[in-house]
C-alpha cells in the first residue's frame, strides 16, 4: 500500500527492538534491494520461431510446453495474489490496530482487478483461490506448478474440498489430484470429482448447497447485434421446473400452428409473462403469444436511448445508442422512441458528436443527473460496469472540503467504490471535465474516461426560457 511506509519495529527511532530490530531492517533493506535488482532484469520476450516447418509431433509437443508455461505463470500469479492479500491485511493493522480481514481483502481484490485489467468479481475469485492453494492446498498448487493439472483442475479440486473436516482434507485432496492427472478433461474431471465427493461426505451436500442459495442472482449480459443474455442462477429445481414449464408452452405455441422454433417461443414467452404489454418487445412487428396475464400495474422501468432528430424521423439510418448497452439498429430505437412514456430531447453538436445538454427541466439538479448519467453511463471506478442509473452520484472533491455541485466536480460511482472513496482508501481527482484520475492504496494511478464526450455547457442553459431558477438546497447534498 503505502511504499514509504515504515514497517512496525524497523524505522530508526525505535529502540525498543535494540540490536536485534535495527539487524532485521538491515536484512530486510538488502533483501529489497535484490529483489528490485532481479525486478528490473525480470523482462525480455519469449520467440518462436519456426512455426512454419513444424511437423505434426513437433507441433504437438511445443503445444504441450506452452501448456506447461501457462499452468507455471498461474501457480506463480496464484502466489503473488496471495502475497498482496496479506500485504493489505498488514497494512490495515499497523494502520488502525484492528484485524479487518474482509476489508482487507476487497481492496487487495480491487488493487489485483486493476493491475489485471480485469472485473472486480474475477479478481476476487482468483485471490480467494490463490488463498486457499498457499494455505490448505500446496500440493493441488505444486501440481499447478509442474504443469501436471489446468486451472480448471485446480478449481473443481478446490470446489469439491469445501467443508471436508480439516484432519481428512490433506487425504482427500490426494484422492482428487489422483483421479485429475489420470487423463480426465475438465468437464470429465468435475463429474468424477463430485461424485467422489458425495460418495465420501455425503452429509456435506446440505451444507454445500445452503452456501450455494446464497448466491442466487440475475446477470445481465450484452451480446452482438442488439441482443443480450439474460441469466438467472436458482435453485436447480425451481430452474429446471421453470425451464419445463417455458418447453411445454412453447410446445402448445407449435401445435396451434406458430412457425416460430421452440428457442425462440421459450424467449418471447419468458418476455411476455415478465413485461407489461407496453413494454413487451415486439420484434419484427409482432407480440409474443402464448404468456399468461401479466399485472398491469407493475412499476415500469426507465431506459435511455440516445438517437438523432434526422434518424428519430427517418431522414437517415445511423445506429442509436441504447444506455448501458450499446449501438442499437435505428428501426429499434424508433420503435423504443414510440412506445415511450415520456422522452427527454438531447442536444448534440452535429459536428463534434459532443452533447450539449440533456433535457430541458426547471430543476438544476434534475437535469443535472440525467446530463451525468448520460456523461459517464458507469460507475466511474476503473473496470467497473456497474450501470449509471443503479450508481449514486458523489462530489469528486467532498462538498464538506468546498467542492461545487458542477458537472467537472461529479461523477457516478456504484456502492462499493462510494465508501473505498469515502473512506480514503482510493483517491480521485478531476483535472478536466469528465476525466477522472484515480489513485489506489499502493500509489498507482489510473485514468477513466466518460461513456460521451459532453461540452461543458452552463447549467442554465438547461431551463426553458422564462423558466425560475430553483430554489437553493436548504441541505448540503449527502455525498
Amino acid at each position: 500500500m503505502d511504499q514509504d511506509r515504515n514497517v512496525p519495529g524497523t524505522s530508526a527511532g525505535d529502540d525498543g527492538g535494540g540490536v536485534g530490530a535495527t539487524t532485521a531492517a538491515a536484512a530486510v533493506g538488502r533483501s529489497r534491494a535484490v529483489f528490485d535488482a532481479g525486478l528490473g532484469a525480470f523482462t525480455g520476450s519469449l520467440v518462436l520461431q519456426g512455426v512454419e516447418i513444424l511437423d505434426q509431433d513437433q507441433a504437438g509437443a511445443v503445444l504441450t510446453r506452452l501448456d506447461q508455461l501457462g499452468r507455471w505463470v498461474q501457480a506463480q500469479q496464484a502466489k503473488v495474489l496471495h502475497r498482496i492479500e496479506g500485504i493489505f491485511r498488514d497494512e490495515i493493522l499497523f494502520a488502525s490496530g484492528k484485524l479487518e480481514p474482509g476489508l482487507a481483502f476487497s481492496l487487495a481484490a480491487e488493487e489485483a482487478a486493476t493491475i489485471l485489467g480485469v472485473p472486480t468479481g474475477t479478481a476476487a475469485m482468483r485471490m480467494n483461490e490463490a488463498g486457499t492453494l498457499c494455505d490448505t492446498h500446496a500440493a493441488t498448487l505444486v501440481k499447478l506448478e509442474s504443469g501436471a493439472l489446468s486451472y480448471g483442475h485446480v478449481q473443481t479440486v478446490l470446489d469439491q474440498s469445501q467443508n471436508i473436516p480439516a484432519g481428512e482434507l490433506p487425504g482427500f485432496e490426494a484422492e482428487l489430484l489422483g483421479v485429475a492427472v489420470a487423463g480426465q478433461t475438465g468437464s470429465q474431471f468435475r463429474v468424477k470429482a463430485r461424485r467422489l465427493r458425495e460418495n465420501q461426505y455425503p452429509e456435506t451436500i446440505q451444507k454445500r448447497q445452503r452456501t450455494a442459495f446464497e448466491k442466487r442472482r440475475v446477470v445481465l449480459d450484452p451480446g452482438c447485434d442488439g441482443m443480450s443474455w439474460l441469466s438467472a442462477f436458482l435453485p436447480a429445481e425451481k430452474a429446471q421446473a421453470i425451464f419445463t414449464q417455458l418447453s411445454k408452452a412453447a410446445r402448445g405455441e407449435q401445435y396451434a400452428g406458430d412457425p416460430r422454433m421452440v428457442d425462440q417461443l421459450r424467449a418471447d414467452i419468458l418476455e411476455d409473462l415478465l413485461l407489461d404489454h407496453d413494454d413487451r418487445a415486439t420484434s419484427c412487428g409482432r407480440t409474443p403469444s402464448g404468456g399468461g396475464k401479466t399485472n398491469s400495474n407493475r412499476a415500469r422501468g426507465e431506459i435511455l436511448v440516445l438517437i438523432s432528430a434526422e434518424t428519430l424521423f427517418g431522414a437517415d439510418e445511423q445506429p442509436a445508442e441504447l444506455h448501458g448497452y450499446g449501438p442499437i439498429s435505428p428501426e429499434t430505437a424508433r420503435r423504443l422512441a414510440r412506445e415511450a412514456a415520456k422522452w427527454t430531447p438531447v442536444e448534440r453538436d452535429p459536428e463534434t458528436e459532443e452533447i450539449l445538454r440533456v433535457g430541458r427541466r426547471r430543476k438544476i439538479p434534475a437535469g443535472l443527473q440525467r446530463w451525468l448519467r448520460a456523461r459517464d453511463g458507469t460507475c466511474r471506478f476503473p473496470g467497473c460496469r456497474s450501470n449509471a442509473v443503479i450508481s449514486e452520484i458523489d462530489h469528486t472533491r467532498p462538498w464538506a472540503q468546498g467542492g461545487a455541485t458542477d458537472h467537472d466536480n461529479l461523477e457516478h460511482l456504484c456502492r462499493r467504490h462510494h465508501m473505498f472513496k469515502t473512506e480514503g482508501f482510493w483517491k480521485a481527482c478531476q483535472p478536466a471535465a469528465g476525466i477522472i484520475e484515480w489513485t489506489s492504496p499502493g500509489g498507482r494511478t489510473y485514468r477513466t474516461e466518460p461513456h460521451l464526450q459532453l461540452h461543458p455547457a452552463q447549467t442554465e442553459d438547461s431551463l426553458p426560457s422564462g423558466g425560475q431558477e430553483p430554489e437553493a438546497d436548504a441541505d448540503p447534498p449527502p455525498f
